[in-house]
């Protein structure tokens, strides 16, 4: 939609080189367990995944609810949801998931329809947090759960990039999300919309084997984008990571928010 703003525009429409990335991206491995832990998955809920991506954790999901659960996958982009059908077919879970295209203004689903909602990484981007938690708290039965996980770009740790440095880059790039430190307004913005019984944890495990350059890379585009950070200062800063990876210093830490809310009865 060309009215777009550029952090949703960008997510509609991905260009090849990202959507090559992202297709093996979210992963589920013992990192995902410990995020969606006290998101408390089980047989026979029914639970939508917000921002599914590629669909590797709605595919899991689907799996854990069991034959009598459903899973319902939504995102803003349209091979994203192509994707997840792919997925969910080759595991043989193609019955137990339906996916549905929305950008968080409003969600295809009926009221009190669902037994749990979760959003990785993906409130940053929507127009009006609070406003898209309320969606969460109508497509809820009473005492459901909605579970999110979010970043914080400017409290990221990139070795060897100097403090100054980083944030200037974080800012430049930020014009990539709605609200760039959503980590840290995850708590706020739960009990803005009215949920319950709210619990926040923060992981923050170091990546020393470049799992995270991608994202750096990325949010390099996304600062060249914007035009408010000179192009070489950019590529410095890329060029300061590749070569710490090249010669073993690299370390990058991206804390994750992980916050639950329980829908008042």
């Amino acid at each position: 939609m060309a009215d777009e703003p550029f952090y949703k525009a960008h997510w509609r429409d991905i260009d090849p080189d990202r959507m090559s990335a992202y297709k093996d991206g979210f992963r589920w491995d013992d990192a995902a367990e410990a995020l969606y832990e006290t998101a408390r998955i089980s047989l026979g809920q029914t639970v939508a995944d917000f921002g599914c991506g590629p669909g590797n954790v709605a595919v899991e999901l689907a799996n854990r609810v069991g034959k009598n659960g459903h899973v319902h996958a939504l995102d803003i982009n349209a091979e994203f949801l192509a994707l997840t059908k792919q997925n969910a077919a080759k595991a043989g879970l193609a019955r137990r998931l339906t996916t549905h295209q929305c950008d968080g203004v409003s969600l295809p689903l009926t009221d009190g329809a669902l037994d749990r909602i979760t959003a990785r990484n993906t409130m940053m981007y929507v127009d009006d947090p609070v406003q898209t938690l309320k969606e969460f708290r109508r497509v809820l039965r009473p005492g459901g759960l909605a579970h999110a996980v979010d970043g914080d770009w400017f409290i990221m740790v990139a070795e060897p990039v100097e403090h100054d440095a980083w944030r200037a880059f974080v800012k430049a790039a930020s014009n990539a999300c709605r609200t760039s430190d959503m980590g840290r307004k995850l708590y706020s913005t739960f009990l803005d919309a009215g949920f319950q019984n709210v619990q926040i944890s923060i992981f923050a495990n170091a990546d020393v084997d470049g799992r995270l350059l991608g994202m750096v890379r990325n949010m390099a585009k996304y600062a060249h984008e914007s035009g408010t950070l000179a192009a070489s200062k950019i590529d410095e800063i890329v060029e300061l990571v590749e070569q710490a990876m090249a010669c073993g210093s690299y370390m990058l830490v991206s804390p994750q928010f992980v916050v639950t809310g329980q829908n008042p009865a």
